[in-house]
């Protein structure tokens, strides 16, 4: 019996340094991983700013150079709905098999600068089309023929399918645009 009551007397002492223990304010570790998640922190505030300012270029050309860019991209998508508007009337008009369009192509600036043909610009382009110009139906893409020329077409959007470094691009535009240009900590 006695080693009832020692055992409940000893559990009493414990429940009662609890009790004294609510008006106290715990410590909490450190963890060993706050230093990393701290610079990977920074490293993606680092990585939105230079989304954000790529894509100031764009909406706010200060070079002649980003302007022709898109002015080059504007004027072969005006070309080619005109084409696809012109093909639709066409079929429309006819009853049997009709001659229908198989590709356009387009001998482009843009083709020509390592910034749209290797690097990332080409996306920043497209998303301008799609906010300022809501075009949600074709993306430009560039490609290259085995000579090694390149040239400018137009895919249909549901058809597009972004890396991920695209994809990554994307979603912080997509998010600065929903909160006005100000980068959101949920990001």
């Amino acid at each position: 019996m006695k080693n009832i009551t020692d055992a409940l007397s000893n559990f009493s002492k414990k429940l009662s340094r609890f009790e004294e223990a609510e008006d106290k304010e715990f410590i909490k570790p450190v963890s060993k991983d706050a230093p990393l998640q701290k610079k990977i922190n920074l490293t993606e505030e680092e990585k939105i700013a230079r989304i954000k300012a790529q894509y100031e270029k764009y909406v706010n050309p200060v070079s002649k150079e980003v302007e022709e860019d898109e002015e080059s991209v504007l004027s072969a998508l005006r070309i080619f709905k005109a084409a696809k508007l012109a093909e639709q009337t066409e079929i429309s008009q006819k009853k049997e098999k009709p001659t229908s369009i198989h590709e356009i192509n387009f001998k482009s600036p843009i083709c020509q600068k390592n910034d749209y043909v290797y690097g990332k610009n080409l996306i920043y382009l497209t998303y301008w089309l799609q906010t300022f110009h809501g075009e949600k139906e074709w993306i430009p893409s560039i490609y290259k023929f085995n000579s090694g020329e390149r040239f400018l077409e137009f895919i249909p959007a549901e058809t597009k399918h972004y890396d991920y470094e695209e994809n990554a691009i994307l979603n912080v535009l997509k998010t600065l645009n929903q909160t006005g240009g100000k980068i959101d900590e949920k990001i």
